[in-house]
């Protein structure tokens, strides 16, 4: 079992580990170490990328309890290696999945309903909800939101224990054996969840919604959070002057 890093500090950038195994395969070569800051893909969050022990990581993934890291190059098993991740990368993901959590509490709160699907890529985040909202509804969640980033808020990750977590009243689409991992924004939203947050709700900056479409029984809302926020109306505000100079 490699020990998660990420999960002790989410804003841990640094550091050093043994590499238990080197093994090549058509992506790469799959290293295992004892313990890694490097997030893996999951819950929608995708994986760290950055440099271990001088090498690039391309791509990390979870099997059976061990973090993979697939490098470009080989590492030999049983040396001290170090790791940086590309921490511009990591806490673009916590604004999204942070973001995403203060949405998905108040629109819980407001209307009960789940997200079905939840996508973060390399631009606008989207969510698939199980039932209709408008625009208008989107808009006063938008502002609730955006009030709790700006209270900076503290946020909370713990694993309950068994006789706990029966009592822990957490935001879930279906009942979840022990353990599980809680992610508490203070007074906004209580959810299990694997992924990697910000500290306090400052760190996600802001929240804006950009479009919201009928998807099945529901509606699939696309918003962004943090810098991807500030850069998608940097680009609207420049392509505005662009046009009215023209």
């Amino acid at each position: 079992m490699t020990e998660k890093l990420f999960y002790q500090d989410s804003h841990m950038k640094t550091f050093t580990a043994t590499v238990q195994s080197c093994e090549q395969d058509k992506n790469g070569w799959n290293v295992v170490l004892d313990r890694t800051a490097f997030y893996p893909e999951g819950g929608g969050q995708p994986a760290d990328h950055g440099i271990l022990g001088g090498v690039k990581v391309l791509d990390v993934r979870e099997k059976n309890g061990e973090i993979v890291h697939i490098c470009e190059q080989e590492l030999p098993v049983g040396a001290e290696v170090s790791g940086e991740i590309h921490w511009a990368r990591r806490f673009d993901h916590m604004q999204q999945h942070s973001g995403e959590h203060l949405v998905m509490g108040q629109i819980y709160k407001k209307f009960g309903y789940h997200n079905v699907g939840f996508h973060m890529g390399t631009g606008l985040v989207t969510i698939d909800l199980n039932g209709p909202v408008t625009w208008e509804d989107l808009l006063e969640i938008e502002g609730n939101v955006n009030r709790i980033i700006w209270e900076n808020r503290p946020v909370k990750t713990w694993y309950p224990s068994p006789e706990e977590l029966p009592s822990v009243n957490y935001r879930t689409k279906k009942a979840l054996p022990w353990p599980v991992r809680i992610v508490e924004f203070s007074e906004a939203d209580v959810c299990a969840c694997c992924g990697t947050h910000v500290k306090s709700t400052g760190e996600i900056g802001m929240v804006k919604f950009v479009s919201c479409i009928k998807f099945k029984e529901g509606v699939r809302i696309e918003l962004a959070s943090g810098k991807r926020a500030m850069e998608l109306f940097q680009n609207i505000f420049e392509q505005n002057r662009q046009v009215s100079q023209t």
